[in-house]
């Protein structure tokens, strides 16, 4: 699959971890970071990256070529994240994920994703009746508009803007790709595939 340099990936690193107990980006998986293989996933799929995190700079060690944003927003919701992402891209178009996604960027699953966008303001993955928002396409112009509309309200989550855009909704089989390390059993799941 090929990207068009009119798209870009948002990766983030804002959440609070409290389950996890730690900054679970820096967790270590195979020797590296766990935010680490998220971002050279992305790096070799789309032109740009852009990591959106409160304190972006605790992660410039490793982060490759991937633009720092910081998410100065007051709430920690991860659409204020997409937000600041969308914000700040010159992209029509990005892939977001979570920073503790190791197989987000899954070849089949944004082949089909960008198939479906066709028409559409995003697409999203649904997996066993569960809306993926941290592993979907958004198109930046209207989302942006939307994603900041809902957060003027108060602080709520992606799939807020996905009910305020026309949202492709894309049947996925497999739960790999949406894999996160919330807590350490987690993560110590993902280091056996």
């Amino acid at each position: 699959m090929t990207t068009s340099p009119s798209t870009c990936a948002i990766v983030l690193a804002g959440g609070r971890s409290t389950r996890f107990g730690s900054d679970k980006s820096l967790a270590m998986l195979r020797g590296k970071p766990l935010l680490a293989h998220v971002l050279r996933a992305c790096a070799a799929r789309f032109p740009r990256v852009f990591l959106v995190a409160k304190d972006p700079a605790r992660y410039g060690s490793f982060c490759g070529d991937a633009n720092l944003v910081r998410d100065l927003a007051a709430s920690s919701t991860p659409l204020a994240g997409i937000e600041a992402g969308l914000a700040i891209t010159p992209a029509d178009v990005a892939f977001c994920c979570a920073g503790d996604m190791p197989f987000a960027v899954d070849p089949a699953l944004l082949e089909a994703l960008f198939a479906a966008l066709e028409g559409h303001d995003a697409a999203v993955p649904v997996n066993d009746g569960h809306l993926q928002p941290l592993c979907a396409l958004y198109r930046r112009e209207p989302c942006l508009a939307a994603a900041s509309a809902a957060l003027a309200a108060g602080p709520v989550g992606p799939r807020r803007l996905l009910d305020a855009v026309h949202t492709a909704q894309v049947p996925w089989a497999d739960q790999k790709p949406f894999l996160d390390a919330d807590t350490r059993e987690d993560l110590a799941r993902i280091a056996t595939l």
